[in-house]
């Protein structure tokens, strides 16, 4: 069963050994990020969730080295049994690669827990019905394989609020976002179909699809998103939201 959901930024800035030198709002965003990936239940499994390529990895290798930082490396258990049911419910293939791509990686690092992991990719270019079946799949998946699980979804929201942002000033970003907060805030995140995916590719924010993915899930599991912080450090939106499963 899922109990515990979550988003939190797979931002490499925010790790420790990587992002020297942050300003104020990106420190507290770092220690926001800190108290969300601590307060997740123990759980026999981590799901991680990040837009790329539809897959699921059978080797889980985070490091930075393509940011130039080859020492930030963490090498974490993956979990057999939870990869071949959800790759038996989505059909999605298993991939072995040297290191997880630069987001599910990121998620890594920063939740920084021991549980075996599902690292999922699933494609940004996918419908909002698609991929939140996907987080019903992780749901399941967990139930076939007998395991407790949290799920941890990318929650990066447009990197062009202003000039200053990595994408700089994107007209309509700012809204963007403010609609993906109000969304979460009155309990209606199935409306995010309407925010993408392409109007979520023009923002640039690669955390719309999982963030689906999440809803998905925790609709699936009688769970309800609460948003914990929305923070824009240098111009890049990012939503933190979670939920657990109540009590028997």
């Amino acid at each position: 069963m899922l109990v515990g959901a979550a988003s939190l930024p797979s931002a490499p800035l925010l790790i420790t050994d990587v992002g020297r030198g942050l300003g104020l709002s990106a420190q507290q965003l770092r220690a926001s990020v800190r108290r969300l990936a601590r307060s997740l239940p123990v759980a026999d499994v981590l799901v991680l969730v990040a837009a790329g390529h539809p897959a699921l990895h059978d080797t889980v290798t985070a490091d930075m080295a393509g940011l130039g930082y080859p020492n930030v490396r963490r090498n974490l258990d993956p979990c057999p049994a939870a990869i071949t049911a959800l790759s038996r419910l989505t059909q999605y293939p298993r991939v072995r690669r040297p290191r997880l791509p630069l987001d599910l990686g990121s998620l890594a690092l920063l939740i920084d827990r021991s549980e075996p992991v599902v690292a999922l990719e699933v494609s940004a270019t996918a419908e909002y019905p698609v991929l939140s079946a996907v987080g019903a799949s992780v749901v399941t998946a967990l139930g076939d394989a007998g395991l407790q699980g949290n799920i941890v979804a990318a929650g990066d929201l447009s990197a062009g609020l202003h000039d200053g942002a990595p994408l700089a000033a994107i007209p309509g970003a700012p809204e963007w976002d403010a609609r993906m907060v109000e969304l979460h805030s009155r309990g209606r995140p199935k409306e995010l179909g309407e925010l993408g995916p392409a109007e979520a590719a023009r923002v640039g924010a690669h955390g719309w699809a999982p963030l689906c993915v999440l809803q998905g899930a925790s609709a699936c599991a009688g769970m309800t998103l609460t948003v914990r912080r929305y923070s824009a450090p240098r111009g890049a939106g990012y939503l933190m939201v979670s939920a657990r499963r109540p009590a028997d």
